[in-house]
């Protein structure tokens, strides 16, 4: 029995590296990614595309830039994207729920699929839920506080 335990604690061990290699592979790159072109003109571009998008949130066009960043990468670098940009403390709330219900897509996708789950289903439902959640939220401080 000792040395079943042994030889699961060895293999875990194997197997928990191999996939925490992978997904290495796949963070590194798209963190940095994601930082260089936060801090270009790239993330105006960006900004100014999706203004009409971000609006029924509360937030602004560039706003876009740190909530693809939560949904993508992880909510350190949603929060990372969103301080310059002098958020209120609403459109702070409303970022931290819209990525706390659907954040770190990439890497969670690629945990889902080794699973066998549908990541494609899980994602795009986490992506609904957030925008329903981000939207009514808006919706509640506009009632609330004008």
């Amino acid at each position: 029995m000792l040395n079943q335990a042994k030889t699961n604690v060895i293999n875990g061990t194997k197997n928990g590296f191999k996939v925490s290699i992978k997904l290495i592979k796949v963070i590194i790159p798209f963190y940095i990614i994601v930082d260089l072109v936060a801090h270009t003109q790239a993330a105006n571009t960006i900004g100014n595309l999706l203004a009409p998008f971000m609006k029924p949130f509360g937030l602004t066009g560039k706003m876009a830039v740190a909530l693809i960043s939560g949904y993508l990468v992880n909510l350190y670098a949603a929060i990372a994207s969103l301080v310059p940009l002098n958020p209120t403390w609403q459109q702070i709330t409303i970022i931290g729920l819209m990525t706390g219900i659907s954040h770190n897509l990439i890497v969670e996708g690629a945990i889902l699929h080794k699973t066998g789950t549908n990541a494609a289903f899980t994602i795009t439902f986490r992506i609904i839920v957030s925008l329903i959640a981000g939207f009514l939220l808006n919706l509640f401080f506009k009632a609330a506080y004008g």
